[in-house]
């Protein structure tokens, strides 16, 4: 049947005159539920769903069209059986009915590809978060005189100009300048009226945010005030203090003003910004962040003076300060700064909470130092700095190993470059560590072994080495520190080679402690006498653990000649002096041991004499010893307490698992 015909066919059968009333009820139905759909409250999706139900409706009321009203209309053609006779009720389907599906067929992909692009373009965007994208502009608007002199309007005038050069010169964003804000001053001012009038200034200039201030003079004095707004005008994002200078010298009052602004927008995205009770000076918080960047450099301390002395109220460089002593060990001066600050300090909350937790680290309060630190991370999880110190604090600080995960996964690690994020290397360090204080070592080689065969990344290294000693796997071991040792990291491979020896007596695997420690002897003898203070150390160390007792005892009497021992070095001589015999001069250095206890020492004199009873065979003393050290602050690192040989065939007594939950 040619197309034609079939088109006449069509029109003669009301086809066209059928589906042209479905297209048009469908059409003005569409339209009458948009219309009446807010009065009924009825969501936008309505609409969506309508149309979706018409589109699929169409190819099956031409189906049906056809069922009902076409097929006993059009001649029928009956099939013949070999004889050429007619087959009662069997009929061959016409040339029109063949066309007719296929129109139909037509039909039906056509609305099916409508009905997909409807879902995909309407359902999908629903499901999707929306995401805002905040403008840069500030307007700012001309500063009322309330002086009650026309006079003083260029005091206003010149407080605009300079809070806008401020703006420009340090990038904060887009200005909008007085000359344009001047036509919508009045409206700013009409805000509490709804007028409307508002919304020419968010359509077309759209701030983000909108400064406007007043000043007025009482006696002798100018006192200017400033407020930042939103950009819809709604809310009062800041209030500064009012700003008080000589009547006769306003640039003071506008430059200390301009100060207050710039330090607002420049700090507002700093996670401490919630510590501070009002925005830094702008020139306190550019030393702040310059010593940031020199962190660990010789002005480090200098700078961070100077950023205090520019502003007495800034409460950060204050803290950074505390934290740079105390980091250095000197705890006493870290301790004074910290009575010094609780007494210029108000009520501010995060502030208290601040200087409870370090006063809880110098006391060695290590569950006060946990809980306080939680309420200041918790105020900015997804920082790098803060996430990464909560998870020390979990693991090191109260043995929580099962408390990491929730800190570790507010962050997205997939796009992070650890070569410029040390604060995330120690992140998967710690999640590594705890995965394996949980028995979950093959947990951590999944998250760390992408990065053995990159150079540096030592924290990651040390996490997975250990967790390869855990799981059995020596030639994983071996692998990662030959790659280290090819890396010509040498330092650090002669640390990660006593360390693995060490983790392999962990888990009483003695052939192969004795070849890591045998190892690194040869490394050392191949050197002479050019040896390090910190190589003989880790050799007196070797020895140690290899249990040559006299030879330790050699090595140890002449790294005293070189200078003092430290403690840890102190309970091994002392321990090797007992093993061979000389038990009053163990003794000796056992005194000399207790006599280096101080108001700061966190444990680590009790740790190590409990490292000599363990050894020695006083296992009430070790035990004793060992509690007291954690209840001094005596952190759980990976080489401490359970991680510590000594104390290897202590695990299973009740005291020491006691310990290890001293701080639930």
């Amino acid at each position: 049947m040619k197309l034609k015909k079939f088109i006449d066919e069509c029109r003669d059968n009301d086809v066209f005159k059928n589906l042209s009333i479905y297209i048009v009820s469908s059409w003005v139905l569409l339209q009458v539920v948009a219309l009446i759909a807010p009065p009924l409250g009825l969501p936008d999706i309505s609409l969506s769903y309508l149309l979706i139900l018409i589109l699929v409706g169409f190819p099956l009321y031409i189906f049906l069209f056809w069922h009902y009203v076409l097929r006993n209309k059009v001649n029928k053609r009956p099939v013949l059986d070999q004889n050429g006779a007619v087959i009662p009720g069997k009929f061959k389907s016409s040339r029109f009915q063949k066309l007719y599906f296929v129109f139909l067929g037509v039909i039906s992909l056509a609305t099916m590809g409508i009905v997909t692009l409807v879902i995909g373009n309407k359902f999908k965007s629903q499901t999707q978060l929306p995401v805002f994208v905040e403008s840069n502009k500030i307007a700012v608007l001309n500063f009322d005189n309330n002086t009650g002199n026309a006079n003083n309007d260029v005091i206003g005038k010149m407080a605009t100009d300079w809070v806008l050069h401020g703006i420009t010169q340090n990038k904060v964003g887009q200005v909008i300048s007085p000359k344009v804000v001047d036509d919508y001053t009045s409206i700013m001012k009409a805000s509490v009226v709804p007028s409307g009038k508002n919304d020419i200034l968010k359509q077309y200039l759209k701030p983000s945010k909108v400064i406007s201030g007043s000043y007025y003079i009482n006696q002798d004095k100018l006192l200017m005030q400033c407020s930042i707004m939103d950009g819809s005008m709604s809310k009062t994002l800041i209030s500064f203090e009012v700003t008080e200078c000589d009547a006769n010298a306003p640039l003071e009052c506008i430059e200390s003003l301009k100060q207050n602004i710039l330090g607002y927008f420049l700090s507002k995205d700093e996670s401490q910004i919630g510590v501070e009770e009002t925005p830094p000076n702008f020139k306190a918080y550019q030393l702040w962040l310059e010593a940031d960047a020199n962190l660990g450099q010789p002005n480090y301390l200098n700078l961070i003076d100077q950023a205090i002395a520019a502003d007495s109220n800034y409460f950060k460089p204050k803290m950074d300060k505390i934290l740079h002593y105390y980091n250095h060990d000197d705890f006493e001066v870290a301790d004074s700064l910290i009575n010094i600050l609780s007494k210029q300090i108000g009520t501010n909350k995060m502030q208290m909470n601040i200087l409870n937790h370090l006063e809880a680290c110098l006391r060695g309060n290590n569950k006060m130092a946990y809980k306080t630190y939680k309420e200041v991370y918790n105020a900015a999880p997804m920082d790098k700095e803060l996430n990464s110190s909560a998870m020390v604090l979990a693991l090191q600080f109260v043995n929580r190993p099962q408390d990491l995960d929730s800190i570790f996964d507010v962050m997205d690690m997939s796009n992070i470059d650890l070569d410029n994020c040390i604060q995330c290397e120690y992140r998967y360090f710690i999640k590594g560590m705890g995965d394996i204080e949980l028995g979950k070592a093959e947990e951590t080689v999944a998250l760390l072994k992408p990065f053995a065969r990159t150079r540096g990344l030592e924290w990651i290294k040390r996490a997975l080495l250990k967790a390869y000693v855990k799981m059995g796997d020596t030639a994983s071991t071996r692998e990662v520190l030959d790659y280290v040792k090819l890396m010509n990291e040498s330092e650090y491979w002669e640390q990660s080679i006593l360390q693995t020896g060490v983790e392999f007596l962990m888990v009483n695997n003695e052939p192969e402690a004795h070849y890591y420690f045998d190892t690194l002897l040869d490394h050392y003898s191949s050197k002479g006498d050019a040896l390090r203070r910190d190589q003989k150390t880790r050799q007196a160390a070797i020895f140690f653990y290899k249990e040559n007792y006299p030879m330790v005892e050699k090595l140890y009497q002449k790294l005293e000649v070189d200078g003092p021992l430290s403690k840890e070095e102190l309970a091994f001589y002392a321990t090797a002096l007992h093993k061979n015999g000389k038990q009053k001069m163990a003794q000796l250095k056992i005194e000399v041991l207790n006599g280096m206890k101080s108001k700061y020492d966190f444990g680590n004199v009790d740790y190590s004499l409990a490292q000599f009873y363990a050894i020695t065979g006083d296992s009430d003393k070790a035990m004793s010893n060992l509690l007291k050290a954690v209840a001094a602050g005596k952190r759980f690192t990976n080489s401490t307490f359970q991680n510590d040989p000594i104390f290897r065939d202590y695990h299973q007594m009740e005291t020491f698992q006691n310990i290890l939950r001293f701080w639930y």
